[in-house]
This record gives structure tokens, C-alpha cells and sequence, in this order.
């Protein structure tokens, strides 16, 4: 990518997020995005976009020139292909439940140190991150909380009966991020990004809570170690099982990465 010509932005993933980052890229110019491609296992979701844009196999993608893959679709999506994108470009997956398998992540980054592309860790709905990051050697623990309802959890791997079957606040996990993660891994990608971001899966804490009476998602960190205490509680209305805030948070995850038209980067 030369100076000048715009970073080419390759989407896999049309739902709620998708479509607000296509809408963003699509309607300013100014910041130095484009379009590669747009890839989504549903063919409705993509009907109304131009033929040019749409890729029916994410397989195929090398051949649209890609700076940047935006995965916003399911943990599958970074299993099948994750690595095969490294080779030639930037990933950025949001569904992080999937780098709960350490070998897959190990390998992931072993293609992008070996090709020199970038796995990128979207932040999404974890509000501090940045200040888990920096001091992630200090850490003796941190805890992750999530509050929803039901309603907008995706219950599927674990009840059969659905969100209609909790009636009162209940714990649905309580233990290592890395075990939630395979149980819930559309509600807890924000506590994978944190694990990633500090002390890894194993000794990062997960706690989801279904709670009946909320209509707002909550998610507290509490970071704690011999120099400092970190306590952050961040709520927001939802859009099915994501937060409004998400869908702010990855696009300027985006811009971060690849827009040249922002002007101001909070590093």
C-alpha cells in the first residue's frame, strides 16, 4: 500500500457491526478506506451491495488485494481462514473466543511474524484495556463481570430450554476465561480481548451473569496487583448481543489501524 491510495478493507460478516462499518467506510472518503470486499454465509444480507464487492468464498479473498481483513461473523470464520489471511495481509477478528485455543493463536501469530502482517486485537466492549496492557507484568489478577439479559445472550451451547428459562439473576460461568469462551463465544469476546490484552486465559477470571430485569449490557474489570488496583464499569444499551458501544469501539479500532484522515490518535 503506497502512500496516497486508500487501504483496502476486506469484510467478513454482514450483521449488525458489518453493516455499520461498511455504511462507515462507504460514506467518508476522507479517511483513506476502501471497500476490497464484503463476505457473509447469509446471500440476503448482501443482495443490495454491487456485485463487484461481494465474495463468496472468504478462501478466495487473497485476489481482492486486501490491506485489512475485518472478521464480525463467528469464531469459524478465524479457525478456517485465520491463518491463511495473515499471509498476505492484516486480520482483525472481533469474534476472540476463537484465540482461546492456544495452538490456533500460537500459530497465528508464528504466520503473521513469518509473512510481517499484523494480528490486531479489537478492544470492542472492554472499556481500560489499554491501562491492562501496560502494566499486564504487574497484575496478580483480574476479573471480568458480565450482566445481561438473557434475552440478548446466545444460550444455544449451553440451554436448551433458552432465555425464557431464567427468571432471576443466575451465574451462568464462573472460572477461567479460557473455558467460558467455547461455551459462550458470541457473549464473551470482550473477556477474551482483556485475557489477550493481560494475563492471559488461564489466570484471567470470567463471571456471566444473566440478569432478567436489565436492559442494558454491564461489563466490570477489577485488575489488582502489588502497585495498583483497576476498577472499570462500563454499561450500555444493546443491539441483539452486542452493546451500541461495540459497534463504536471497532470502527474506531479500524481507523486506528488503517484510516489516513484521523487526525488525532489517543495513543
Amino acid at each position: 500500500m503506497s502512500a496516497g491510495t486508500p487501504a483496502r478493507i476486506g469484510l467478513v460478516g454482514m450483521g449488525g457491526i458489518g453493516s455499520y462499518v461498511y455504511e462507515q467506510i462507504t460514506t467518508q472518503p476522507q479517511l483513506g478506506l476502501e471497500i476490497a470486499f464484503v463476505s457473509d454465509i447469509s446471500a440476503e444480507r448482501l443482495k443490495d451491495l454491487p456485485p463487484e464487492l461481494v465474495l463468496d468464498d472468504p478462501g478466495q479473498a487473497r485476489e481482492r488485494r486486501p490491506d485489512l481483513i475485518v472478521e464480525m461473523a463467528h469464531p469459524d470464520v478465524t479457525r478456517q481462514w485465520g491463518r491463511a489471511f495473515l499471509e498476505y495481509c492484516d486480520y482483525m477478528p472481533l469474534s476472540l473466543t476463537a484465540l482461546a485455543d492456544a495452538q490456533l493463536h500460537e500459530a497465528m501469530l508464528n504466520t503473521a511474524g513469518t509473512a510481517g502482517t499484523c494480528l490486531y486485537i479489537p478492544h470492542g466492549a472492554a472499556v481500560g484495556i489499554d491501562s491492562i496492557f501496560e502494566c499486564r507484568d504487574a497484575w496478580d489478577e483480574v476479573v471480568v463481570t458480565m450482566k445481561k439479559n438473557p434475552r440478548n445472550m446466545d444460550l444455544s451451547a449451553v440451554m436448551q430450554r433458552g432465555h425464557k428459562a431464567i427468571t432471576a439473576p443466575t451465574v451462568l460461568f464462573e472460572g477461567p476465561t479460557r473455558e467460558i469462551c467455547p461455551l459462550f463465544p458470541r457473549n464473551v469476546n470482550s473477556h477474551a480481548a482483556v485475557a489477550l490484552a493481560g494475563i492471559g486465559f488461564d489466570r484471567t477470571r470470567s463471571r456471566l451473569i444473566a440478569d432478567p430485569s436489565l436492559d442494558v449490557s454491564i461489563i466490570e474489570i477489577v485488575a489488582r496487583g502489588p502497585a495498583a488496583e483497576l476498577k472499570i464499569e462500563r454499561s450500555n444499551p444493546l443491539k441483539g448481543v452486542s452493546g451500541i458501544y461495540t459497534y463504536r469501539a471497532i470502527w474506531s479500532c479500524i481507523c486506528r489501524a488503517k484510516a489516513r484522515g484521523v487526525r488525532t490518535q489517543i495513543c
